[in-house]
């Protein structure tokens, strides 16, 4: 089983407007949600990416006015979350072994650069072999397939439990990464189940009426580069044990089954 990390910073997305204070996992949606307030305070997140979340500095204080993402390092997020009592602060997890699989089918290429850099340099070099641009997007998917056509599942579940899972945020346990032994989250929302959790949020935050064509408008859609991780039935006995192991802390702190 892995070992807790050590207490880190975090980055944080501050709406003034309805006082809400998301905290974006890897893996869980965060792409999804940072659209949902997007919508929520008349920006189109869609068109302009996150880049319509100016980055502001840790010691900001509420009264700096809009939406805002700040890093916070690890000894200050304490005072942080004192400066911002009485924000509705939420974030949102997911079920562990559909978080490990994602990794799988969108982040394996992660993994593939640091444990296994020939299959990593191989699925670049067929593009360009091909004759595409390395800089152009719209080939991930391909490159992917390469990588996953010589990196089977098991081999990456065994290749985390050898290697560990702390050494990318895509991997770390959603446990670590929460901080709730400092962040008083008054809501996690559970991916599976995002529409409803989102709406109990806004409603903590006396914003329903206004979120209300945002929760319309609300879909998953930053789907895996291959666009199969929700659907292909990659799990065997052995692997479900090993990932059971490895993020026994998720399932235990989150209430999954495991």
């Amino acid at each position: 089983m892995s070992q807790p990390v050590t207490p880190g910073g975090v980055q944080l997305v501050v709406c003034e407007q309805h006082r809400l204070i998301y905290r974006p996992l890897q893996k869980c949606a965060s792409t999804t949600v940072i659209d949902f307030i997007g919508d929520l305070v008349g920006h189109d997140a869609r068109r302009d990416g996150r880049d319509f979340l100016p980055f502001v500095a840790a010691d900001v204080s509420p009264g700096h006015g809009g939406t805002y993402a700040v890093k916070v390092p690890a000894g200050a997020v304490a005072g942080f979350v004192e400066r911002y009592a009485g924000y509705v602060w939420f974030s949102v997890v997911r079920e562990p072994y559909a978080r490990l699989k994602s990794n799988y089918f969108n982040k394996l290429n992660r993994y593939a650069r640091r444990f296994e850099p020939m299959v990593y340099l191989l699925a670049y070099a067929r593009q360009v072999l091909a004759g595409q641009a390395l800089w152009r997007t719209g080939y991930e998917g391909d490159r992917a397939a390469c990588m996953q056509a010589r990196i089977s599942f098991p081999r990456f579940v065994s290749g985390l439990q050898e290697h560990g899972i702390a050494w990318d945020c895509h991997f770390t346990p959603q446990a670590d990464l929460l901080r709730t032994d400092v962040i008083p989250y008054q809501r996690l929302v559970r991916m599976e189940h995002l529409a409803d959790g989102l709406r109990e949020v806004v409603a903590d935050a006396g914003a329903a009426a206004a979120a209300a064509p945002a929760l319309e408008a609300l879909k998953r859609l930053n789907r895996s580069a291959a666009g199969t991780a929700d659907d292909a039935d990659v799990w065997t006995p052995a692997t479900r044990q090993t990932a059971a192991d490895l993020y026994r802390r998720d399932f235990e702190a989150l209430g999954y089954a495991a």
